[in-house]
């Protein structure tokens, strides 16, 4: 029989291993950090790179994505999500009407986009009259047709638009015949050219400098997690340079072929057009002041925001990706 003073001591002892086994693990706690995306695919190469590298690990946060479809500036602001990636428009209209939700990192600073058509569509004025699907009435993809059609003399009120936030469903709809012409960006836009589909113009060619997607967080999260926050940043930014090296062209291809459920074809074509032809992921994260020049001009086409307009910090904390190896 085990005496109560022997007992206590036993307890003791156990209880300051415990407290020692915690101390020394204690640095290595990670934070789990829930982040919501449109859907899974190239945009965010990056963040699979952080993942698969173990630049999470290290940084002791752990990434939970999820797919949220059009709701993402949604569920960042409601906080159902800390992270989220989508185009610009849809944070600042959400930071704009009083949401906890800034922008954190640009991310794709060159759109991405290839307008596809029926084949008999073959310059931009055959568009005119024609049903193209784009990713909404008020999504950055309407920015980016404005200046397409412009350089075709057409007005977006030349033809009729169908809506559709993931690039997927635009393809699907153009591929079935339900659309003439779609704004479609990797893997989506590869199928449609190995469909036959005709290739009517690239938007970088028209529109030019003009960011596409961001990382943007939930405010009130991130005061309470700003240690996490910074380190997804510097994994994400360091993610962007390793991308860029073409020593890692053929793993950074498998890589995305895992998460992003595409095949080796289209993973290389991926590579070759987005990081080796377009440069499109931003190598800073930052967004300067005159890229908010241009962003402003196309948030007042869309009605969002009105002069005099607010300033960038409002919708812009630069001071994550400052914080990121460049």
């Amino acid at each position: 029989m085990i005496e109560a003073s022997h007992l206590g001591y036993a307890r003791s002892v156990a209880l300051g291993a415990a407290l020692t086994l915690c101390a020394a693990t204690g640095a290595l706690a990670q934070t789990k950090i829930i982040a919501g995306m449109v859907a899974p695919g190239p945009p965010q190469w990056p963040m699979y790179v952080a993942e698969e590298l173990g630049y999470h690990k290290e940084n002791n946060i752990a990434i939970d994505a999820l797919s949220t479809g059009a709701t993402t500036a949604q569920q960042v602001a409601l906080g159902a999500v800390n992270i989220a990636h989508s185009g610009f428009p849809d944070f600042v209209r959400a930071a704009d009407q009083g949401a906890a939700v800034k922008i954190i990192i640009n991310t794709l600073a060159e759109p991405p986009y290839t307008i596809y058509a029926k084949p008999n569509i073959k310059t931009i004025a055959d568009l005119k009259g024609k049903t193209i699907s784009i990713g909404g009435v008020k999504d950055v993809t309407l920015i980016y047709m404005k200046g397409f059609l412009a350089a075709g003399g057409l007005k977006t009120s030349d033809v009729d638009f169908l809506y559709a936030k993931a690039a997927g469903d635009r393809f699907a709809a153009l591929a079935a015949g339900g659309v003439d012409a779609a704004i479609l960006n990797p893997p989506t836009s590869f199928r449609a050219a190995s469909l036959g589909l005709s290739a009517v113009g690239e938007i970088s060619a028209h529109v030019k400098d003009f960011p596409f997607t961001v990382w943007a967080v939930n405010t009130v999260w991130a005061e309470k997690n700003r240690a996490a926050v910074t380190a997804f940043a510097k994994s994400y930014q360091r993610s962007v340079a390793w991308l860029y090296d073409p020593a890692n062209e053929e793993q950074a291809v498998s890589i995305l072929m895992k998460h992003a459920k595409i095949d080796r074809n289209d993973g290389k074509s991926s590579y070759d057009y987005l990081i080796t032809k377009l440069h499109a992921f931003s190598r800073t994260g930052e967004i300067s002041a005159q890229t908010y020049e241009k962003m402003k001009q196309g948030l007042i086409e869309l009605g969002d925001i009105k002069e005099p307009t607010p300033p960038l910090t409002k919708f812009y904390d630069a001071s994550f990706a400052a914080a990121s190896p460049k």
